[in-house]
C-alpha cells in the first residue's frame, strides 16, 4: 500500500488554516487542545496524578515511543484519544512529536493502514505543518539568503529535520491553501523581513536544494 502523500500535506495546511495558525514555529500542542474529543497529558502530570513511579506511566503505553504517544478508544462510535508526551524534552524535539501525534488523529490513523504507511504520511504532515512552503516561498521570493539559521529560527528545523524534507516526495496541495496561509502569516513574514534588514548570517550555509519538497508548490 502507497502512502498518500498528498492527503497528509493538504490535511496539514488545512489545520493551519483551520486553526488560524499565523506564525512559526507552530505549536502542534496548542492545536491538539482545541480538538475535541483529545485529552493532552504530559508523562509527569499524569504520573502524579495516578501517583505512579513516572517511567511505569511512561512504559504503561508504549516502551518505545518516550517522546509522545496517542491511544484511542471507540465511543458511541466516535474515536476518544489521548496524548502522552514527554514534556523534559528540548521544546523542537516535542514540537516534532506532537506534530506527528497530531498527524495520526487528524487523518484519521486507527491501525487499520500499515505502520509504514502511518509513519510516512505522519512525517509528511510534520514537516507541510512545521514548515509551511508558503513560508518558504515567500522569504525565497523576497531575496533573503535561506540558510540552516534563518529556517531554523522561523520553524524550530534543524538538519535533520531539512534532510528529511529534502526526502519527501512532490506534492501539489491546492493553491487556494498556499495563498490562505500566506495572507494568514503575512503580518508575522513582514515584521521578520523587516528585522531581517538588520540582521546578518555571514556564516550561515545556503539553503539551494531543499530537494522535492517545494516542487508543485503554487499560489
Amino acid at each position: 500500500m502507497t502512502p498518500d502523500y498528498l492527503k497528509a500535506a493538504t490535511a496539514a495546511t488545512e489545520t493551519l488554516i483551520k486553526h488560524n495558525v499565523t506564525a512559526t514555529p507552530v505549536s502542534p500542542l496548542s492545536i491538539l487542545e482545541q480538538i475535541p474529543g483529545v485529552l493532552v497529558v504530559s508523562y509527569e502530570s499524569l504520573s502524579n496524578q495516578l501517583d505512579q513511579d513516572r517511567s511505569c506511566v511512561m512504559s504503561l503505553f508504549h516502551e518505545k515511543n518516550q517522546d509522545a504517544f496517542t491511544t484511542v478508544n471507540m465511543k458511541d462510535g466516535k474515536p476518544q484519544y489521548i496524548v502522552t508526551f514527554n514534556q523534559r524534552l528540548s521544546v523542537f524535539i516535542l514540537q516534532r512529536a506532537l506534530a506527528r501525534e497530531l498527524s495520526h488523529i487528524v487523518l484519521g490513523h486507527v491501525g487499520d493502514l500499515p505502520e509504514d504507511v502511518r509513519n510516512e504520511e505522519a512525517k509528511c504532515f510534520t514537516h507541510h505543518l512545521l514548515t509551511p512552503r508558503a513560508l518558504i516561498h515567500t522569504i525565497q521570493a523576497t531575496g533573503i539568503r535561506l540558510t540552516t539559521e534563518v529556517l531554523g529560527n522561523l520553524t524550530g528545523c534543524n538538519d535533520f529535520c531539512l534532510n528529511c524534507m529534502r526526502r519527501l516526495p512532490a506534492v501539489a496541495v491546492p493553491a487556494e491553501l498556499n495563498r490562505a496561509v500566506r495572507d494568514q502569516m503575512m503580518p508575522y513574514m513582514i515584521n521578520y523581513f523587516e528585522f531581517q534588514r538588520y540582521a546578518t548570517h555571514k556564516d550561515g550555509s545556503p539553503l539551494a536544494d531543499l530537494g522535492t519538497y517545494m516542487d508543485g508548490y503554487e499560489e
